[in-house]
């Protein structure tokens, strides 16, 4: 599936508005390109383009052992938008999991406090509560955009 300018557009700014450090990353990600190898241009069709630029600019041809850096097309950046969803929600869940099962090794409370009292009223975190909701999350997510590889634009609200 193609994806157009304007779904990629939509979807970064939903993804801005709810989590703009994850956002800030994929665009860093976005303008820097992907790096290939001559052999790697050669399979997706594009090293006949790019010799021919370097032809031009009477720049030596791209070696075997080069490295050019292509702009992700749109299908691509969806895709990694998709896994960096796909992973910060494993993430979200893999650590809160591993946090509770050491409080649980250690028998210390999961019922977390933070905060000074005597300065503010302490925030508390239950991290049973915190693993299971992370889990629900993951279950969400990976039942929105999937595993198949295949990006599904519209799946992200």
């Amino acid at each position: 599936m193609a994806v157009e300018d304007d779904e990629y557009a939509r979807i970064m700014a939903q993804l801005e508005s709810v989590m703009p450090g994850l956002a800030a990353q994929l665009v860093d990600e976005f303008r820097s390109g992907r790096a290939v190898t001559e052999q790697g241009l050669r399979q997706e069709g594009r090293f006949e383009e790019r010799a021919s630029r370097l032809a031009a600019s009477e720049l030596p041809p791209l070696g075997k052992t080069d490295v050019a850096v292509i702009p992700y097309t749109g299908d691509e950046r969806i895709d990694l938008i998709r896994e960096a969803l796909l992973t910060l929600a494993d993430t979200m869940y893999a650590s809160r999991l591993a946090v509770l099962e050491l409080a649980r090794e250690m028998n210390v409370d999961s019922e977390i406090e933070f905060g000074d009292p005597e300065l503010e009223v302490p925030s508390q975190v239950n991290l049973g509560d915190e693993t299971e909701r992370a889990r629900r999350v993951q279950v969400i997510v990976h039942e929105l955009l999937g595993d198949t590889g295949q990006a599904y634009p519209e799946n992200i609200r």
